[in-house]
């Protein structure tokens, strides 16, 4: 009898402090929350205009100075190119090789003043008019431009012109190149 009661009392004991049986389970939930940033995308250029002066027809010329594209916004960017007005007056076509009224221009990201021969037609030239393609550093590498916190926010640009072979006037002429960022 006074073992039965030991045993009773020690399985009491083990059923309170809960030796025996499971009373209840812990099962968390969880909970995906999701947000998509509305970020400013802005680039700007400085100086806004480049001036290569008088250029021999059938010739070739690189810029001088660079423009400086910086990108302002609040995120990284992809930057593309294209030629928005080829000719002001009108009268050349922007093209990819040099013709009669027709002009190759080129452009590429470099930390100093490039050669004419550091140009590439798959890398750098603008093509036709609203041919929108990436721009490139020398290398053929598409920059990122990081937002103003970052490490590379702007970068140089470096224009190289393939003068038409022959015109049909000695007019001035103004072309207007657009650069577009997009968000990474």
């Amino acid at each position: 009898m006074k073992n039965i009661k030991q045993k009773l009392l020690i399985t009491l004991f083990m059923i309170g402090a809960g030796g025996g049986a499971a009373w209840a389970t812990n099962t968390p939930a969880d909970a995906t929350i999701t947000v998509t940033p509305i970020a400013n995308v802005s680039l700007s250029i400085s100086a806004t205009s480049y001036s290569f002066g008088p250029v021999s027809v059938n010739s070739s010329t690189n810029s001088a100075t660079a423009l400086t594209l910086t990108n302002n916004g609040q995120v990284d960017v992809a930057v593309t190119k294209a030629i928005t007005n080829q000719s002001n007056p009108v009268g050349w076509t922007a093209g990819t090789a040099a013709a009669m009224d027709t002009y190759a221009l080129y452009v590429a990201t470099a930390t100093a003043r490039p050669n004419i021969t550091d140009y590439s037609v798959g890398n750098h030239l603008f093509g036709a008019l609203s041919n929108s393609t990436a721009l490139k550093g020398l290398g053929g590498g598409s920059p990122i431009l990081n937002n103003p916190a970052g490490a590379t926010p702007s970068v140089s640009l470096w224009f190289r012109l393939d003068m038409p072979t022959t015109v049909s006037s000695q007019i001035s002429r103004a072309i207007t190149v657009e650069f577009t960022g997009t968000a990474q």
